[in-house]
């Protein structure tokens, strides 16, 4: 008798049936996410349903359906069934033994099971919760008749020829969710000339020929081809079909405003305004007819423009920057432009079509433009001769001249300010893909005697703002970096050169080395810029320069400049030569340049300052950031000289930190005496080393209210920081080595709302830093070796439950003593990542149900987190989720390894 045939035939359902009850207990943690998601996801819907409904009701005509009302009780009984389910499948994932199995495998199993079951109702209940509409139209009272209402069906609209597309439909559902959203009547949608604002636009006019709504119009207008009220308020009567009759019987613009008003004021209606310029305000909008959108009416204004601050003026309550593409979206607009029996031609061209696309930026005008113009190129040599053009002189390429950048001049044109235009211009030095930094660009600015205002600093920040505003500049949300898109610079560097009329006027450079031929073009240059592109060989050819003003030589490998190197540029302005750390000397004539303003010698190897630094009376700004050779600071007869200076810096880096430096005291006061006294003064970045000099600085008012970094080393004798004024520039600080110093305390007055960066080192002494609970704006923290830090924050000390609203980094290592770095439970309200080393009695973290949210990471080693004290079992979760081990394999770690593994075994076995 054949009895192996149906044991083999029963072993792959076994296996099957095995298979599905394991994934029950070892993806429990992926399934928990999932219903998560799933959960997430019904939640909003849910709120989108509701809101509809409130809308719906709000006029006491309509009634909720049946089937809605149903849908939304199953909705709120299943919320709390899914987060007590969440809540129970964290904590059996969390007391897996290192994140292997659990230690009860039959609850693990249910726990699995149901979070299966449950993540299947909730996408049911998604999936049934899609309603066309979600009342009922109640039966009309007897009552005066109701201004006419449509039903939510698509309208005849005007629709426009969309041609190629890419990227546009998740920004028409963006757009679209705030369109439905009963609080926004105003959207504004801005980003730089050609980003694809007017297209977006159109697909959005489209849509409300095809998507059920209930405006009863759709009117367009491009406001910059109707920038008079009566232009405006003719579009607008054509599209609501006043008779010219009716129309020529409004005798002035109020008779027509009226006219228009009336129409609009009693039914729902969309507005969409294109290209709005210059300063267009609401009060313009009723000046034509247009009544406002509100909650009541329900009428939507939806517009373009190229200014953020536009947005303002019309007061949108919704603001949407439309971004450039995606590399990958980017590349494929480009190829739908140019073709396949293009790319195709030629096995290299799509290699190049990625290196085209890419220099375009994301700019759909610039890849449609250059996509057109190679749309008939065969030839491999014309596409590497187009990479060329692009990267040497783009506005020389087919159409960038005369349409790609026009639109994005606008942006510079609608700048009101000249000062401005200059300091948007001087940018284009900066080479391609750089990110500066604004305290250095403004330094810049400063040294090339652009600002001429009485607060030249907070008159720089102010055009930084306008022109990111303008989306001329791209920044991070802060003040410190900005950078340039592609075809902005390429845009800025064609005006900067006349429009190409004088190519040499402004020369950027990164790569390659300076040769005779390159030298003869600086004669007529104005700007040149040259960063990591001169070979380590000395510069033997002294360039004729007599238009020169700004000249960066920059992290190049440059050992030296000969004798007469800067003889003949006269005119020079700013030198920055800094980040060349292979140059040790420099050459006498530099005490020559009679009108140089800005000179920055950071991160360069000299030992001494330049020879005649004393002659150079207009100088403004003097950067000595990071020269480790150069020990001794500025003799005070040098700096007495410079009546007219406004920035001083000299910091020291890490590698100096170890390099024992002796300053005489005397030396340093009568420096800080002479800087206290520059009456133009507004930035100082300055490493103390004296106990007297702290003193000092917090005896001058000027020093006080100019200092931006301070680094405090090796200050013998120091016992307490105590400055009688809040430092209101105070970016950074830095206390490192300082054995005496047993306190910080908060200033009488003020707080300390500019400092973002703080790091203490080596300061064996002090028991905490409660006066940073005053530094509201704090973003770094960084705490080494300090002996007798009990606590980073001691909460009896200050007012309030949050003490690092902004912190962004906490990094504690080698604090011996730390027990707390706050009991505060939210002591953190924003997203922030934490290092703990070396910090062996530090057993709880300031984190609660609510506040634990925040953190993002924490790393420290394994023998310190398994020895922490929890408040709450879900906060143990919460954090194991974000925890990452910085233990070194060792065998304690394997010992603790098998430890765990064998408490695991013993647990599975008694369960």
């Amino acid at each position: 008798m054949d009895i192996v045939t149906p044991i083999l035939n029963i072993i792959p359902g076994l296996w099957d049936f095995s298979v599905r009850h394991v994934a029950h207990v070892k993806d429990l943690r992926k399934r928990l996410e999932e219903l998560r998601t799933a959960m997430d996801e019904l939640s909003d819907h849910r709120d989108d349903v509701s809101e509809r409904v409130k809308i719906g009701v709000r006029s006491q005509q309509e009634m909720v359906k049946k089937r809605v009302e149903s849908w939304l009780t199953k909705v709120l009984a299943i919320e709390p069934q899914v987060i007590a389910l969440l809540h129970e499948g964290n904590l059996q994932v969390a007391r897996k033994c290192l994140g292997c199995c659990p230690r009860n495998l039959q609850t693990a199993y249910k726990i699995g099971k149901k979070v299966l079951k449950k993540t299947a109702e909730v996408k049911e209940l998604l999936k049934n919760g899609d309603f066309a509409t979600v009342t009922n139209r109640l039966p009309p009272l007897p009552s005066p008749p109701s201004p006419p209402t449509n039903p939510r069906r698509p309208q005849m609209v005007a629709q426009f020829p969309m041609e190629n597309t890419v990227g546009l439909d998740s920004k028409v559902k963006n757009v679209w969710e705030k369109i439905e959203d009963g609080n926004v009547g105003i959207i504004g949608l801005y980003g730089i000339g050609g980003v694809g604002k007017t297209t977006l636009l159109k697909k959005i006019n489209n849509e409300f020929s095809i998507r059920n709504h209930e405006f009863n119009s759709v009117i367009w207008v491009t406001q910059s081809k109707a920038t008079k009220v009566e232009q405006f308020q003719d579009i607008v009567r054509r599209k609501l079909e006043i008779s010219d009759d009716i129309w020529q019987k409004c005798s002035n613009e109020n008779d027509r405003a009226c006219k228009i008003f009336g129409l609009l004021s009693g039914t729902r209606f969309v507005l969409l305004l294109d290209d709005v310029q210059k300063s267009f305000f609401k009060s313009q909008l009723t000046s034509c007819g247009i009544p406002l959108p509100n909650k009541k009416n329900g009428s939507k204004i939806i517009f373009t423009t190229r200014s953020e601050e536009l947005c303002g003026y019309l007061g949108a309550q919704e603001r949407i920057k439309v971004e450039c593409l995606q590399p990958e979206q980017a590349l494929s607009l480009f190829s739908m432009t140019v073709g396949d029996h293009i790319l195709n031609s030629n096995p290299e061209i799509p290699k190049l079509a990625e290196i085209v696309s890419a220099r375009c930026g994301g700019l759909p005008l610039a890849l449609l433009t250059v996509g057109s113009v190679m749309a008939s190129r065969k030839s491999y040599h014309d596409w590497i001769c187009a990479v060329e053009m692009l990267q040497s002189y783009p506005s020389e390429f087919s159409g960038m001249g005369d349409q790609v950048f026009p639109p994005i001049k606008f942006s510079y044109d609608s700048l009101t300010s000249p000062i401005a235009r200059k300091c948007f211009l001087y940018c284009s030095i900066f080479p391609e893909n750089c990110t500066i930094s604004v305290d250095e660009l403004i330094d810049l600015w400063i040294g090339e005697g652009l600002l001429d205002g009485t607060r030249p600093r907070e008159q720089g920040e102010f055009i930084i703002s306008t022109l990111k505003l303008s989306c001329l500049l791209e920044g991070d949300g802060s003040m410190e970096f900005v950078w340039m898109h592609e075809m902005i610079r390429d845009m800025a560097l064609w005006l900067a050169r006349d429009k190409e009329k004088n190519k040499n006027k402004v020369l950027v450079a990164r790569s390659g080395s300076l040769t005779d031929q390159e030298f003869n073009k600086w004669i007529d240059s104005s700007w040149v810029s040259l960063w990591g592109c001169i070979d380590r060989e000395i510069i033997h050819y002294p360039p004729i320069c007599p238009n020169l003003s700004t000249l960066l030589i920059r992290d190049t490998l440059v050992k030296a400049f000969p004798g007469g190197f800067f003889e003949f540029m006269t005119v020079l302005t700013a030198l920055d030569l800094s980040g060349n750390q292979g140059l040790v000397e420099l050459p006498p004539e530099i005490g020559r340049l009679r009108f140089l303003q800005y000179l920055n010698l950071s991160l360069t190897s000299i030992t001494k300052l330049p020879t005649g630094l004393a002659n150079l009376r207009n100088l403004r700004c003097l950067l000595l950031d990071y020269t480790m050779h150069l020990t001794k600071i500025p003799p005070r007869e040098v700096m007495s000289c410079f009546s007219l200076l406004q920035v001083y810096s000299k910091m020291i880096g890490v590698m100096e930190y170890f390099n024992e430096v002796k300053v005489p005291v005397d030396d340093e006061l009568a420096f800080l005496e002479v800087l206290g006294g520059f009456r133009h003064m507004n930035k100082i970045c300055i490493t103390i080393f004296c106990h007297p000099s702290v003193e000092k600085i917090f005896s001058s008012n000027t020093i006080q209210e100019c200092i931006r970094k301070l680094k405090l080393i090796d200050c013998t004798g120091l016992t307490s920081l105590y400055p009688n004024y809040a430092l209101p520039n105070l970016g950074k600080l830095e206390i490192f080595r300082c054995c005496s110093l047993q306190e910080i305390r908060k200033p009488d007055w003020g707080e300390f709302h500019n400092l973002r960066q703080v790091h203490v080192g080596v300061c064996p002494l002090l028991p905490n830093l409660t006066c940073l609970a005053y530094a509201r704006n704090l973003e770094i923290l960084t705490i080494l070796d300090c002996q007798s830090m009990k606590q980073v924050i001691s909460e009896e000390e200050i007012v309030g439950n949050e003490v690092f609203p902004k912190l962004k980094t906490l990094s504690l290592t080698c604090l011996p003593s730390l027990e707390t770095i706050c009991r505060l439970p939210k002591s953190f309200s924003s997203p922030i990542e934490i290092e703990v080393s070396r910090c062996p009695c530090l057993r709880q973290l300031p984190f609660d149900d609510e506040s634990v949210d925040f953190l993002k990471k924490i790393r420290g080693e394994l023998e310190w987190w398994a020895a922490l004290d929890w408040g709450s079992d879900f906060v143990k979760v919460a954090c194991s989720f974000k925890f990452k081990s910085t233990s070194a394999p060792s065998g304690n770690a394997k010992e603790m390894t098998a430890s765990t593994s064998k408490e695991k075994t013993a647990s599975g076995s008694k369960s």
